[in-house]
């Protein structure tokens, strides 16, 4: 099996939201990290869209390039050996699978869910170990990392700009290409600003017809929310402006400044924070200021990550904290909840607990 490859990376510009921001540097750390980890003669490139096939090529260790298109990836030293196995057995163009896409059979069967990059890298490598797991071939992939033999590449005119390089291999190679369904690569930090939430949702009563919708994001609880409750006038707050443009669609009306500084004329049926108060510099003060801005009767609904989390307390007992770009450990956090804080600012803030609800993620065989 070759040992020596070389991976391209995108050195693509992020959009102005300070999550995603951090997480381009986030991913491409810890993938070349984990990397040089596995396979220290490992070839490393940083590539922009322009590049050609012949600039990267000249450079190249081994006979196998790694094409990352999604500067929102992680791989593990168990998905490189997978992708590296791929290539060892003749196969010229080969994909992993993830944990979020939307081309099915590159779905990844993980045998539990993880929560943070140490549940990841678990996961990952016991995913590598299970029998049943082989290379089936594909006329559709998603190319977010995709893998090629260099003596494939041959065959691809060496001007070819390296965004067009997976249209050109699948291409030539008859629209054909291989899965490795042991090389599990995580994907899609961005993807969860988009969340319908469902859970969120479904804790709507009946009767009720204002609703605002604090930290909107890109507006995916009010798509759902307007696809099963039409009749709802539904407020959107999102201080991003790149998200609020994005949402502004979906929703009747839509605030671009922070919670804190909007006066709204009217009050709300139902006020939802979707895993906002740990974003703010005081969400006791808002708390108190999301009770008055209710009818008599009315409600709100809030989601917020659980600092007691299993995960979050093993990786304090040895000592690590890791920041990612969304999630428990999320960058953007400001302020953190267990169950019992949580439910002392609400009451302090003049609630009473209608539904309280835990999240269970059982914790991984380590």
């Amino acid at each position: 099996m070759p040992f020596d490859f070389t991976v391209l990376w995108p050195m693509t510009m992020a959009p102005e939201i300070d999550e995603i921001r951090f997480s381009y540097k986030f991913c491409r750390k810890l993938s070349r990290k984990f990397c040089k980890q596995a396979y220290p003669k490992a070839c490393w490139i940083d590539y922009t869209d322009d590049m050609m096939i012949e600039q990267v090529t000249a450079k190249a260790k081994g006979n196998l390039l790694i094409l990352v298109t999604d500067p929102e990836i992680v791989f593990s030293p168990s998905s490189l050996t997978a992708l590296l196995g791929c290539a060892a057995t003749g196969r010229p163009i080969c994909a992993p699978v993830y944990n979020l896409t939307t081309v099915s059979h590159q779905s990844a069967a993980i045998p539990a869910q993880y929560v943070d990059m140490a549940s990841f890298l678990e996961l990952s490598a016991l995913l590598a170990k299970i029998k049943n797991s082989h290379y089936h071939e594909v006329t559709e992939l998603d190319t977010a990392c995709i893998s090629f033999t260099l003596t494939f590449l041959e065959n691809i005119h060496p001007s070819t700009r390296l965004s067009q390089l997976a249209v050109e291999a699948l291409k030539i190679n008859g629209g054909k290409a291989s899965v490795a369904t042991d090389a599990l690569v995580h994907q899609g930090f961005q993807k969860a600003f988009s969340t319908e939430r469902h859970d969120l949702v479904r804790l709507i009563p009946p009767g009720v017809i204002r609703v605002l919708d604090v930290g909107c994001a890109m507006g995916g609880y009010g798509k759902h929310l307007k696809r099963t409750r039409p009749e709802i006038f539904l407020t959107g707050v999102e201080p991003n402006g790149k998200m609020a443009d994005l949402a502004r669609p979906i929703y009747d009306e839509m605030h671009t400044r922070p919670v804190e500084e909007v006066r709204f004329p009217k009050k709300f049926d139902l006020i939802n924070c979707g895993d906002l108060l740990e974003h703010l510099v005081d969400p006791w003060k808002m708390l108190k200021q999301f009770s008055n801005m209710l009818t008599d009767g009315g409600h709100l609904v809030l989601s917020v990550p659980n600092a007691g989390h299993w995960s979050v307390v093993k990786g304090l007992l040895k000592g690590e904290f890791q920041y990612i770009p969304l999630g428990l450990l999320c960058i953007g956090h400001l302020r953190w909840f267990t169950k019992s804080s949580i439910l002392e600012a609400l009451r302090d803030a003049g609630f009473w607990i209608e539904i309280f609800e835990n999240q269970q993620i059982p914790p991984t065989a380590n």
